[in-house]
């Protein structure tokens, strides 16, 4: 992850305050496209605001950024595991999220 240009992690602490949060429609819609609702992957979690808002809907939510302070930062959920990861290092099986 050395060549990640990590704009982030600088400014976790005051993305996680001031971020507005994402409209509950644009869950909806997200969630309206899935066939299933057993697992969701929030690539590019930041502060895991749209993976609590997922978890509310999905069985599981796996949520990755690559961003170590923004995962730091993420806000818990029992239903979240956050991983430091970029799209491409998931863990996840191919095809494996809804």
């Amino acid at each position: 992850m050395s060549s990640f240009p990590d704009h982030f992690s600088s400014r976790a602490a005051d993305y996680a305050i001031y971020r507005p949060s994402y409209p509950a429609a644009l869950i909806e819609f997200i969630v309206g496209l899935c066939a299933a609702r057993e697992l969701a992957w929030d690539a590019g979690t930041g502060n895991g605001q749209a993976a609590v808002m997922l978890a509310g809907v999905f069985a599981r939510v796996i949520a990755t950024d690559a961003s170590v302070e923004q995962i730091a930062r993420a806000r818990p959920d029992a239903k979240v595991t956050y991983r430091v990861a970029r799209e491409g290092d998931s863990g996840l099986a191919r095809a494996s999220a809804d």
